[in-house]
């Protein structure tokens, strides 16, 4: 991505220096997050923690880095190739993402030890409340998601 963006500063022009100049940041940041979690970046790219997000973000950057000049093609194909991969191995259950790239590392890097449980995928419980007294309803609640039925009572309507 650093090559790439340096190919693409060469072309000349502002628009592709600041095309570059994003691609040389990016690429900065994708090596920080092979060695290194910080915790100000983690917590805004979270689609870096699975295949697919960090496929599509390769495939971005390396559409971003194509340009006329044939290294900035080869890199910015290359950069690509490799999201294309990244979004494929996301529909293989057998491959098991790297150490950073797993809950426990975005966990870990936001100094929230020992909540990577948090996010398992079983629905919120919900409680249903029955009563025709709007207020009692709006005061009912619960440590996760409350949904509530009003349902008149029946003897009320004439």
């Amino acid at each position: 991505m650093v090559i790439g963006g340096v190919a693409t500063i060469i072309t000349g022009g502002f628009p592709q220096f600041i095309r570059g100049i994003f691609c040389i940041v990016f690429g900065i940041i994708v090596f920080v997050f092979e060695f290194r979690l910080p915790p100000v970046i983690t917590q805004h790219v979270s689609y870096m923690f699975s295949f697919l997000g960090r496929g599509l973000f390769y495939i971005f950057i390396g559409c971003i880095i194509l340009n006329e000049i044939l290294l900035a093609i080869a890199s910015g194909v290359i950069v690509a190739l490799a999201g294309v991969a990244y979004s494929i191995l996301q529909f293989m259950p057998f491959v098991q993402p790297p150490i950073n790239m797993r809950r426990e590392a975005f966990d870990d890097s936001l100094e929230h030890k020992g909540n990577a449980n948090q996010w398992n995928t079983s629905p919120l419980p919900t409680t249903t409340t029955t009563t025709n007294d709007t207020a009692a309803a709006a005061n009912t609640t619960t440590a996760h998601h409350t949904t509530t039925n009003i349902v008149p009572d029946s003897s009320a309507i004439v």
